[in-house]
């Protein structure tokens, strides 16, 4: 059994050289954000000066809004969308066939009444029940149709719109009242932009009046707050690094917008998978780079999308097991794009970080399990050990750490001292604690991509105006 000694220490050599290749992308994205902070007061101003525009060069927006089931939500998020500060847009509703009251509230409260208009399914969906517009807001179209999913529903919206660009916006998600503006500056300043996105953030917590986030708090419980750390450091971190390089391949679900022309000349979404705001961003650098057109996919830091999320464990579970297994199903998609010279760096650089990525939680599992046994054993040395302990979680707990600092030095959403504590003792402690447990649950979205599992799982929606009744726990 001499074997068993060098498999241990060979095996502690693959899980630390996977957490150094790892760790250096995170290092770019550091320096990416070290940049962002310094540069973020003249930023500021640039931005606070320049958001003014003629009507006449604004170009105009649909935003595309799916539902099902959405009735604790669909009211408000409806309200801050028909209220943003933007020149040219309309607004259209998706029932995907809802078995609530979705459909209801918004007929009652936008005083619906059904269209004869004609619908043509340009990009192939499932039937369309009927069409409703407003009387009291003639932007304002909802279509009423059988239930196909996020993406048969966001494609319904495609077809109908008349305008050159869309932002697709969850349900459950309000905006700020100038992010649309905020978001399409890169495309009015840029011809070359095809999809930008912006900043999404836990609204938790929060007090929502008439479609508006009025007072930002944070959230009740442990479960919400690892999530606003979680978010911190996926938008203010991962995404301003890959957007200048033009290697962005995720424009958030709740939160983005696209060329209407790319999107058509594409499909519409996919079907195929779960994770369609991945997918499609995916097939544009496919569609544009074997076309040989130069094109920009961006993030922008300003405009705010406020979203409600899991708030138990049980349903937090089923959506990080939901991403991975998007993730991976949207990777063996394109699998083809791995390496291939017509990506350039998305194919050789930021889709091979993102197999990586997927396959992290199991190799991070199995360390778990192997090294800390071989250290016990004297299989592994201590230094060794110790070198282990502080990539899995010191360097972790530092990346979340930074992100709250840098939310507080740049934006200061979170303006009270208690607040900002509460961040920080989360932002030390969140990745220790809380990682190995969605460790697990990636590892069980895999293994669901493996057997083939299609189902999105039961979403709960809680709701905006209910969360200020509930005891605070921080």
């Amino acid at each position: 059994m001499t074997w068993i000694g060098p498999a241990f220490l060979y095996f502690s050599y693959f899980i630390l050289g996977y957490y150094a290749i790892l760790y250096s992308s995170y290092l770019y994205l550091v320096f990416s954000s070290v940049y962002f902070a310094l540069a973020r007061p003249r930023r500021a101003r640039l931005a606070a000066s320049g958001l003014q525009f003629p009507a006449t060069n604004v170009p105009a927006v649909t935003v595309l809004v799916p539902a099902h089931n959405e009735e604790t939500t669909i009211v408000e998020s409806v309200q801050a969308l028909l209220g943003m500060d933007y020149p040219a847009f309309e607004v259209i509703i998706v029932n995907d066939g809802s078995t609530d009251e979705t459909l209801h509230e918004l007929i009652r409260s936008f005083s619906l009444h059904r269209a004869d208009l004609v619908y043509e399914p340009l990009i192939p969906t499932r039937p369309v029940h009927g069409l409703y517009i407003s009387t009291l807001d003639p932007r304002l179209l909802v279509v009423d149709k059988a239930q196909g999913g996020k993406s048969d529903a966001l494609n319904a919206a495609i077809n109908l719109v008349r305008t050159p660009w869309v932002c697709c916006v969850d349900a459950d998600s309000i905006l700020e009242q100038d992010a649309l503006l905020r978001v399409m500056r890169p495309a009015m300043e840029d011809g070359r932009v095809v999809a930008s996105s912006g900043v999404v953030r836990v609204a938790n917590g929060s007090l929502v009046a008439a479609g508006r986030v009025t007072q930002v708090r944070l959230p009740h419980n442990w479960v919400e707050m690892m999530q606003v750390v979680e978010y911190l450091r996926g938008f203010l971190q991962g995404r301003l690094g890959w957007s200048w390089l033009n290697g962005l391949i995720l424009v958030a679900g709740s939160f983005g917008i696209f060329r209407t022309n790319v999107l058509r000349e594409i499909g519409g979404y996919s079907s195929e998978t779960i994770t369609e705001d991945l997918e499609i961003v995916v097939r544009i650098h496919r569609h544009l780079r074997f076309k040989r057109e130069s094109y920009r996919v961006v993030f922008v830091e300003d405009p705010v999308c406020w979203t409600e999320v899991p708030a138990s464990l049980s349903v937090l579970s089923r959506q990080r097991k939901r991403w991975h297994r998007g993730m991976a199903e949207t990777l063996w998609m394109h699998k083809d794009l791995l390496f291939n010279r017509r990506m350039g760096l998305v194919g050789f650089l930021v889709l091979p970080l993102y197999v990586l990525e997927m396959l992290s939680p199991l190799i991070e599992l199995i360390g778990y399990v192997v090294v800390p046994l071989g250290a016990a054993l004297g299989l592994v040395s201590r230094e060794i050990f110790f070198l282990y302990l502080i990539l899995t979680f010191l360097l972790g707990s530092l990346l979340s750490l930074w992100a709250v600092l840098l939310e507080e030095y740049t934006f200061r959403r979170y303006n009270r001292w208690r607040d900002f504590a509460w961040l920080v003792w989360f932002g030390i402690f969140e990745f220790p604690f809380t990682h190995p447990i969605t460790v697990v649950w990636r590892v069980m979205g895999l293994y669901e991509f493996l057997v083939g599992r299609r189902d999105w799982g039961k979403q709960e929606r809680v709701g905006f105006q209910h969360r200020r009744t509930s005891r605070r726990t921080p």
